[in-house]
């Protein structure tokens, strides 16, 4: 190693006894746990706690096993809050939006 003195055996054999480090006031550096692993084993750990959740409640009585019955009187509308952004929203913006802009691009070019 390049941080390393090396100090010879006396004269007669000519070959190296042992490496000692050249200043041992340095603190060693301690190699920190990569932050990939930290999330695999979150993942890992959450999918056990869901795992181990869903296998205690197989044989409770709160599975439902049939559609609910509908309610005697239905309210005319209830009002639901739909997501703006949703896949198909994505979706079509991806694909629309470079479309649109190639397409202007060779148009421009024709003139």
């Amino acid at each position: 190693p390049p941080a390393t003195l090396q100090q010879p055996i006396p004269p007669a054999t000519g070959t190296l006894l042992a490496q000692q480090p050249m200043d041992a006031s340095k603190p060693e550096v301690e190699l920190s746990t990569p932050w990939g692993a930290c999330v695999l084993a979150g993942l890992g750990l959450g999918y056990a706690a869901a795992a181990a959740g869903a296998y205690g409640r197989q044989g409770s009585s709160r599975m439902v096993r049939a559609a609910e019955g509908k309610p005697a009187v239905a309210a005319a509308r209830t009002p639901v809050a739909y997501p703006i952004f949703t896949f198909r929203w994505l979706a079509i913006h991806a694909l629309t939006i470079p479309t649109v802009f190639f397409l202007g691009a060779i148009s421009s070019m024709q003139f």
